[in-house]
């Protein structure tokens, strides 16, 4: 075998390798869950981007994972009244209960709280306006935004996103905050 034969046989092996690791890397990263856990004990999902960029529509992963906001008025639960839960539409914790809803008259579902433990609240200054942005616990998913011009007894209004939420009739809340 000459040289260049060689050279080339060097280079196909070492491109095979490093694809076959990439490969095994990405399966590993796409599988890996956090040892963090939140007080129910229930594993903190870290998924990488091209997981839920596969995993959600365009328009729900435009919502949840790039903070984007659905029209007012024309999303699938601004004007739901049916009793149910509310749970993540990436990772179907439980969010909130159908008891915690109310006509905000802003377009999007709004709830005076959600379920214990199942949101975080971090600052959002994306925009002119200081608003606190709302995410799944479990999953990091963007849900929307907390203000604080909602009704008693909480004052508290959790505009959501529709896209960031799926509706189970079935399901009941099991826990308050």
């Amino acid at each position: 075998m000459n040289i260049r034969a060689i050279a080339i046989s060097i280079a196909l092996i070492t491109s095979i390798s490093g694809w076959v690791n990439t490969q095994h890397a990405s399966a590993h990263e796409e599988t890996k869950i956090s040892k963090q856990t939140d007080s129910k004990d229930k594993a903190i999902i870290e998924r990488p981007d091209s997981y839920w960029k596969s995993k959600l529509d365009p328009h729900t992963y435009q919502v949840t994972r790039c903070s984007a906001t659905e029209p007012a008025f024309s999303n699938k639960y601004w004007d739901n009244h049916r009793d149910g839960t509310y749970v993540c539409s990436n990772c179907g914790a439980i969010l909130f209960d159908s008891k915690d809803k109310f006509d905000s008259g802003t377009g999007w579902p709004s709830f005076t709280k959600p379920q214990s433990g199942s949101v975080k609240i971090r600052p959002d200054l994306s925009i002119d306006i200081e608003r606190n942005e709302v995410i799944c616990k479990r999953c990091g998913a963007h849900l929307g935004h907390l203000f604080t011009d909602g009704p008693a007894p909480t004052g508290e209004r959790f505009c959501i996103n529709s896209a960031s939420l799926n509706f189970d009739q079935n399901k009941p809340a099991q826990n308050v905050r």
